[in-house]
């Protein structure tokens, strides 16, 4: 596996592909990690660079921290780690504020625009980022914000509506393409992809863990905008997939947003009756996803059964998982895949749901010739 290390105006400063161990771990809903132990010599290389590389990938990992130790019986080791490109988003936040109506593609292509691209102060251009091509993702929403960090609060957008997004890095040309994505419908009940079902009645699942809590969930919410007592403004979310699952309601407040807003030119304007019940509705179903049923199934996969990585499934799928044995039977998203190599073995552990609160976890376990 080659490895580059790149400065920070992404020149090369060199390469490797000797490591004790490598941990790749991509995620759907928040920045991927890495983590890299290797050979002491290869210290002063991951010291002096800003980025690493991996030629087999389209990730570009971020350096945040490099390490070397000595024992005092000689042992000497050295690794690194850090994030996926995507948290540089996070080194912007949302000032001047933002007031944008659109889907959450055309809202995180904004932001991408206003404070990465082409800002006001342009001490903040981040020339090596450019937009990608539009896919017409989503359906519209409205956002206003002031103060938050740009990548988490694309990320708290795009989720509601199951979308991602992404920075590829193209090692040729130094450049970054943002794009919104979603990941591939692999359900048995689509035509369009393959399906990826993992099941024990195709070998391809063992040790079996269930679990489903539904203690703090809640899938209504009445979020409460500006004004006061019975001039305040109220709108109803409601998250149930059907009238005859259990109403279990949560009240938002929300007074933080105001229906008139000054735009970036520090025009006052004041959004459409409709807009501002969109913007409403997005907060309550951003505070709903914090209350989603808690259902976790571990196991164990054989990915030399049927199913191919990044062929026949792949971050961000929606995948379906059985055990006919007890019965259960669920449709999760893959929200993260860490790739583990150490020497010639390589681990694939697999989480299906969105984080820990609607975790269906799978373990990939692989040896390599």
């Amino acid at each position: 596996m080659r490895i580059s290390v790149l400065d920070a105006s992404f020149e090369l400063l060199g390469e490797f592909s000797i490591y004790r161990s490598l941990i790749w771990n991509r995620r759907y809903y928040e920045p991927g990690v890495f983590e890299i132990h290797t050979a002491v010599e290869y210290f002063p290389l991951l010291n002096s660079g800003r980025y690493i590389f991996r030629h087999d990938r389209q990730e570009l990992g971020v350096i945040r921290e490099v390490n070397y130790t000595q024992t005092s019986k000689g042992a000497r080791t050295a690794y690194c780690k850090g994030y996926f490109s995507e948290a540089l988003f996070n080194n912007r936040v949302t000032v001047p504020a933002a007031n944008i109506t659109g889907t959450p593609e055309e809202i995180s292509r904004a932001l991408v625009t206003t404070y990465f691209i082409s800002p006001s102060d342009g001490d903040r251009v981040f020339p090596q980022i450019r937009l990608g091509v539009l896919s017409g993702l989503g359906s519209s929403t409205t956002l206003q914000s002031t103060g938050d960090q740009i990548g988490d609060k694309m990320y708290e957008l795009e989720r509601t509506q199951e979308l991602s997004h992404r920075l590829v890095f193209d090692f040729e040309e130094n450049l970054l393409t943002f794009e919104v994505w979603a990941g591939l419908d692999r359900t048995d009940d689509q035509e369009v992809n393959s399906p990826a079902t993992f099941s024990n009645a195709f070998y391809n699942v063992k040790n079996v863990v269930y679990d489903r809590d539904a203690s703090t969930a809640a899938n209504f919410a009445y979020v409460a905008g500006e004004g006061e007592d019975a001039d305040r403004v109220i709108v109803e979310v409601d998250a149930r997939t059907d009238a005859t699952q259990e109403r279990r309601e949560i009240f938002v407040d929300a007074r933080d947003l105001q229906k008139t807003y000054k735009d970036s030119s520090g025009t006052e304007r004041t959004y459409s009756d409709t807009q501002y019940a969109a913007l409403l509705r997005q907060r309550g179903l951003e505070k709903l996803d914090e209350y989603a049923q808690v259902e976790v199934v571990n196991s164990d996969i054989d990915a030399s059964a049927n199913l191919v990585y990044m062929e026949d499934f792949d971050l961000g799928d929606l995948c379906t998982y059985q055990n006919q044995d007890v019965g259960i039977e669920t449709v999760k998203r893959i929200t993260e895949i860490q790739e583990v190599y150490e020497g010639s073995k390589a681990t694939l552990n697999i989480t299906f749901g969105n984080d820990e609160s609607t975790s269906l976890t799978k373990i990939i376990r692989r040896e390599t010739t």
